[in-house]
Formats: structure tokens, C-alpha cells, sequence
């Protein structure tokens, strides 16, 4: 048995919807919906979209609902989630599909969301960024176990399903708590009142490295960057992409070296902590960076924490939600406490992540608590 027997074709999610479109469509006044994509869980979004709103290219959005699996073909190609009443919208790196009408005995959906998404991810193509093809998830046969089965192992699971929506609204929860600021008192200054510019320069993104161009460059070999975008999601990522001309001109590259990502357009002023690695990123988002020649001791990841609602200060709303580079250099002051100071505040954050690493790891043993209870019932 295949796919196409059981189920509709795949409905692939929106192309060019953007972090500018999506923004956009904040002013039309509709009912906004959240918008998923090529993730590991469709659980929860930090992005929402008017149900109404257009793509770059003036498309209409597609709005998905009704009882169907979204599944991701790029990024985390090949992780499907559940969904049953939900209205929703996707971008390209994500499908979503239905049961025929004649195969509503064959399948439960929800089981074949938990059981079949491992050999999907094993499917997946790996070369920078997994892709997932149509054609693949089509072609793939697929062993289904008697539906009375199929039951059975459902019952028993529902206890773990219960468990496992509570962890990740804690965590959802942990999330939510990181991204406020924290009121720490420091005894000792390196420096009070410094224009931010003696502490920081910044790299400022790639014109033309769009969504299109990415996705065309994706299958090239050789060393990988990390493409970083205005997206404030769990994969901020439009995928990776060795180093390529664009526009005559080597893409621009930041490389094993702390950065902070600050998005220039769409969440305005959202920053986010980038440890060593390789990445170039798109005309929506800068990365700052401590400057060679700053004559203090900066913790780059408690400078993200400390100063990240200042941020936020120079963002525009009535201009696309674009983040104001320049008034942030020419206007922001800020105090350096010694680094011992800075470290402690660092620590503050320390219990979240053993929270947030606790259950990652419970989450972890109960999927494996599933392949289990399959194994013996099916």
C-alpha cells in the first residue's frame, strides 16, 4: 500500500510569504491564524498571518483546516503533527493532506503521524538541509497494521499523548519567560554611559538572497552556511547554502565567531544569540558583533539578554516593522558591569535551561516509550 491509496495529494503551503507580506497583513483587521513551516512540531507559532493576507506576489493565501497532518519537506523534512480544527496557514517548506473518503477505516491519522514520520525523516534528502520531494513521499510503501490495532495502540497511548501536550506547554511557557528582560543589580562597572558603537559593529545582509534564490542553491555541494532571516521561529534558518556569487559579488559570511542577530524587518528589533558557526543571512536581519578593538570585556550573550528591549526602541511599526540600524549606533549608551557581574547575570537564565533541557529529554524517552508500545501491540 501507498500514500495516493490512502491519502489526497499533499497541498504544499504558500510561496513568498514572507516576513514583509506576513507583516502586512497585520492591517487588513482580520482574523489572524498561525502560520507553520518546515518545523520539527506545528504545536505552537511565533507567527501569525491574516487569514486574508497575500503573498509578495500578491496571491492569496491558502488556509488549511479540517482533520489532516502537516508535514515538513525542508529543514526538519519529514516530521508530521497532528492536526484536527485548527485553521492555519503554511509556507512552502510545509505540506498538509487529508484521508481519502473511502479510507477512513484504513488509518487513524493521529497514529499515522506519531509511526510513519521516522520513515519519512529517513527519506529525506541531506545535503546542507534536508528536502523531502513529493515524488518521494509518494513512492515510499507503507506496512499498516490492522485498524482494530491501529485502536488499541491509540488507547494505550493516550495517557503519553496527554503528557506529552502538557511538557510542550511548559515549554512554550520557558520560552515566553527567556524573552523577557530580567532586572539584575551589578556593584561593579568597567564603563557607565558608552555609546554602544565603541562595543559593537555589524554586518548587514545579502540584497537579493531571497527565499527563491536559496532554494535553488540548496542542492550545491561544499561547505554550508546557515542562512539566517527575519524569522523569529524555532528555525530561524532558510536553510543552509555554500558560499555562491549573487549579483557578481561572493555572498556575505560571518564565521566562527559569537554574534548577536538582530531582525531588520518584519519582528523588528527581536534578537537572538549566535554561538560560533558558519552563516550569511538575507536583507532582513543584521549580526552584531563585538568590534576588534573594544576596550572592554563583553559577553556577548549577556549583552543579547541585558540591552534586548533596547532593540525593540528603535523598530518602526509604520514602516514595515523595519529595525533603525543607524539611530541604534548614533544614539544608544550603555553601562558594561565587570565580567564576573556579567557571567552572574548569565547564570539567572541557567535554571531555564535545565528546564527546558529536562524536558527535551522527558519528551525524548516518551517517544521512545511509543516505538515501544507499537512494538507490542502491533
Amino acid at each position: 500500500m501507498n500514500f495516493q491509496d490512502i491519502f489526497e495529494p499533499i497541498r504544499k503551503g504558500n510561496f513568498g510569504l514572507t516576513e514583509e507580506a506576513i507583516y502586512r497583513s497585520i492591517q487588513l483587521g482580520n482574523k489572524m491564524i498561525p502560520l507553520y513551516g518546515g518545523n520539527q512540531q506545528h504545536l505552537t507559532s511565533d507567527r501569525y498571518v491574516d487569514e486574508k493576507a497575500r503573498t509578495k506576489t500578491n496571491d492569496q493565501i491558502t488556509v488549511f483546516e479540517g482533520e489532516g497532518i502537516i508535514i515538513s519537506l525542508d529543514g526538519s523534512a519529514g516530521n508530521m503533527t497532528y492536526k484536527n480544527g485548527e485553521r492555519f496557514a503554511l509556507n512552502h517548506h510545509a505540506g498538509f493532506f487529508k484521508l481519502k473518503n473511502n479510507a477512513f477505516t484504513l488509518i487513524d491519522m493521529e497514529f499515522f503521524s506519531i509511526f510513519f514520520q521516522e520513515q519519512y525523516k529517513q527519506a529525506s534528502i541531506s545535503d546542507g538541509s534536508k528536502t523531502l520531494t513529493l515524488d518521494k513521499v509518494y513512492s515510499i510503501d507503507l506496512d499498516i497494521p490492522s485498524y482494530k490495532n491501529q485502536q488499541c495502540l491509540m488507547a494505550e497511548l493516550k495517557p503519553l499523548l496527554q503528557s506529552r501536550n502538557y511538557i510542550n506547554n511548559i515549554f512554550n511557557k520557558c520560552i515566553i519567560v527567556r524573552n523577557k528582560a530580567l532586572s539584575h543589580q551589578y556593584f561593579a562597572y568597567q564603563a557607565t554611559n558608552i555609546p554602544v558603537s565603541e562595543v559593537l559593529s555589524y554586518l548587514g545582509g545579502n540584497s537579493g538572497l531571497t527565499e527563491k534564490e536559496i532554494y535553488q542553491k540548496m542542492g550545491i555541494g561544499g561547505e554550508k552556511y546557515k542562512v539566517l532571516s527575519g524569522s523569529i521561529s524555532e528555525n530561524s534558518s532558510f536553510g543552509n547554502v555554500t558560499r555562491f556569487n549573487l549579483k557578481g559579488r561572493p555572498i556575505k559570511i560571518f564565521e566562527d565567531k559569537e554574534g548577536v542577530l538582530v531582525v531588520r524587518k518584519g519582528k523588528a528589533g527581536h534578537t537572538t544569540f549566535l554561538p560560533p558557526a558558519k552563516y550569511t543571512l538575507t536583507e532582513d536581519a543584521y549580526i552584531l558583533y563585538l568590534k576588534d578593538n573594544c576596550p572592554y570585556q563583553v559577553n556577548l550573550k549577556w549583552f543579547q539578554i541585558q540591552y534586548s528591549n533596547i532593540f525593540y526602541d528603535y523598530s518602526s511599526s509604520s514602516d514595515n516593522g523595519t529595525w533603525n540600524m543607524t539611530g541604534f549606533f548614533d544614539y544608544v549608551n550603555v553601562d558594561i558591569p565587570i565580567y564576573s557581574e556579567q557571567l552572574k547575570m548569565i547564570e539567572c537564565y541557567k535554571d531555564l535551561d535545565k528546564i527546558q533541557d529536562r524536558l527535551i529529554s522527558i519528551n525524548y524517552k516518551i517517544d521512545h516509550l511509543f516505538i515501544k508500545i507499537y512494538s507490542d501491540v502491533v
